[in-house]
C-alpha cells in the first residue's frame, strides 16, 4: 500500500528554473515548515568538467543576482561561465562593419553584458543548493494522475507514490505534461524553422563578444566560451536544417564558414551538433486553482535573442515572492487569487518580449530589392544613437524588473 505524502509544494519540471523555484522557496526562512518536493521524467544530469555541455543559456545580470541570491553563482563562475562583453549584430547582405550594431557593456557602466552559462552545469549547482535547503527531489519520475479540489490537489507518480499538495508548480516545459492535463489552451506560433546547435573553434578570438548576423533563412549567433571556443546557433528553414545536419562534416563548415561572412575566420568543429524546431508559444492563462505555470510551460520564444531561461527564472522569482509573502499573511498559497498574482506581474512582460522579437524574426525575413537597404540603415541610425543603444541594453539586462517590488533572495 502506498503511503500519501503531504508536501506543500510540488513541482513538476527538474531543468532550471524548476530547480530555482524549489531552492528559492526551502531557502526562504518563512517556508521553514513547508516541504517541497520536486519530480523530473529525465535523468540525473551529468556535468563534466572536461567536456562543454552542447547546450547553454546567456544568463542577464537579473538572472545572475538571483542565483547569487541562493549562493550558486561563484559556483557557475569558478566552474565554467563565459561572461560577453559585446554584442554585434549585422544582417546577411553585408559584411560586419556595413549596416551593423554593436552593443558593449561599458556604454552602460557594467563589466559585461551577460554570461553563457551550460545547461548541465546550471542544473547541477541547483540540484546541490535544493538539497541543501531541504528539498527532495526525484527523478525518472513521470506524472500519472492529477486530481484537484478545493482543498489540495492530488498527484500520481509512475512510482506508484500519491502527494497531496497546497499547490501543484508545472515547470516541464513547452510540451507541458501538467499543462495538458489541466486542459489550458495554448497557442503555437510556428516558424518553419529548426535551430542547429554545435561547439566550434576559430581563428580570431572571439573577443568576449556575442555574434550575430540576420541571414533570409534565420539567424546565426556566435557565442563566446571561456575556453575560447563558441556556441553556434543556427536558425535556418526547416529544409535547410534538414540538409546541414546531413552533410558531411567538411561541407557543413564550409557552410558554416559562408553564413559566417568569415567573422572570425577559419572554423573547425569541435563537438558534434543537434537541433531542435523553433516555435514560440503561451498558454490562455498561467494558473488555475491550486496549480500554476511556470517558464517553458507557459511561454516559449524565439531564441534569436537568447532570453528564454531570463523570462523563466523570473517568473520563478516572482511566483517565489509571491507564496512567500502569502504564507507571512497566513493566506492560502494554492488559493487562486494568490496565484494571480504572479500571472498579473508576468503574463504582460512575457507576452511583450514573445511578440518583439516575433516582429524582429518577421522583419529580418521580408525579402525584395529594397528591404535589406532598409534593414542597413534602421541597425546604422541605432548604432549612432547612444541614448537608444542604452535603453536597449538595460532592457536586456532585466533593469525594468530589478526596479520592481520584486525581491531577488537572498538566504
Amino acid at each position: 500500500m502506498n503511503i500519501t505524502q503531504h508536501p506543500s509544494v510540488v513541482i513538476v519540471g527538474g531543468g532550471p528554473v524548476g530547480l530555482c523555484m524549489a531552492a528559492l522557496l526551502a531557502s526562504c526562512s518563512r517556508f521553514e515548515e513547508i516541504k517541497v518536493h520536486l519530480f523530473d521524467s529525465g535523468d540525473v544530469p551529468i556535468w563534466m568538467a572536461d567536456k562543454t555541455d552542447l547546450r547553454v543559456y546567456a544568463l542577464s545580470r537579473v538572472s545572475q543576482n538571483i542565483l547569487s541570491g541562493l549562493g550558486v553563482w561563484n559556483s557557475i563562475v569558478d566552474c565554467r561561465a563565459s561572461s560577453y562583453e559585446r554584442m554585434h549584430v549585422w544582417q546577411g547582405e553585408y559584411d560586419s562593419r556595413v549596416g551593423s550594431l554593436t552593443f558593449d557593456s561599458a556604454e552602460i557602466g557594467e563589466p559585461d553584458l551577460g554570461h553563457i552559462v551550460e545547461n548541465n552545469l546550471l542544473r547541477s549547482v541547483l540540484i546541490e543548493s535544493a538539497k541543501n535547503y531541504g528539498v527532495k527531489i526525484s527523478f525518472n519520475t513521470e506524472l500519472d494522475e492529477i486530481d484537484v479540489n478545493d482543498e489540495r490537489v492530488q498527484i500520481v507518480t509512475s512510482k506508484g507514490e500519491t502527494l497531496s499538495a497546497a499547490v501543484l508548480i508545472a515547470a516541464d516545459g513547452s510540451d507541458s505534461t501538467v499543462r495538458d492535463e489541466l486542459g489550458i489552451p495554448v497557442t503555437n506560433i510556428p516558424y518553419e524553422q529548426r535551430a542547429i546547435v554545435t561547439h566550434v573553434s576559430t581563428e580570431y578570438s572571439h573577443m568576449a563578444t556575442a555574434w550575430q548576423r540576420f541571414l533570409p533563412q534565420g539567424p546565426l549567433a556566435f557565442l563566446p566560451l571561456k575556453d575560447g571556443c563558441s556556441s553556434v546557433v543556427w536558425s535556418t528553414d526547416a529544409h535547410h536544417a534538414k540538409t546541414l545536419c546531413k552533410i558531411e562534416q567538411t561541407k557543413f563548415i564550409t557552410e558554416l564558414q559562408h553564413a559566417s561572412g568569415g567573422v572570425l575566420g577559419q572554423i573547425s568543429l569541435e563537438s558534434n551538433s543537434a537541433s531542435f524546431p523553433i516555435q514560440a508559444s503561451y498558454a490562455s492563462r498561467y494558473c488555475g486553482n491550486r496549480t500554476v505555470l511556470l517558464g517553458d510551460a507557459a511561454h516559449t520564444i524565439h531564441p534569436l535573442a537568447g532570453q528564454g531561461m531570463n523570462l523563466g527564472l523570473m517568473d520563478a522569482a516572482v511566483l517565489a515572492e509571491v507564496l512567500i509573502e502569502a504564507q507571512k499573511k497566513r493566506e492560502d498559497i494554492g488559493d487562486y487569487r494568490v496565484l494571480r498574482r504572479y500571472e498579473r506581474n508576468r503574463k504582460g512582460d512575457n507576452l511583450k518580449m514573445l511578440f518583439a522579437l516575433d516582429a524582429l524574426h518577421r522583419l529580418f525575413g521580408i525579402s525584395g530589392k529594397i528591404a535589406p537597404s532598409i534593414r542597413s540603415i534602421g541597425l546604422s541610425a541605432v548604432d549612432a544613437m547612444p541614448f537608444a543603444k542604452s535603453m536597449i541594453m538595460r532592457q536586456a539586462f532585466g533593469y525594468r524588473a530589478q526596479s520592481s517590488r520584486t525581491v531577488l533572495y537572498s538566504a
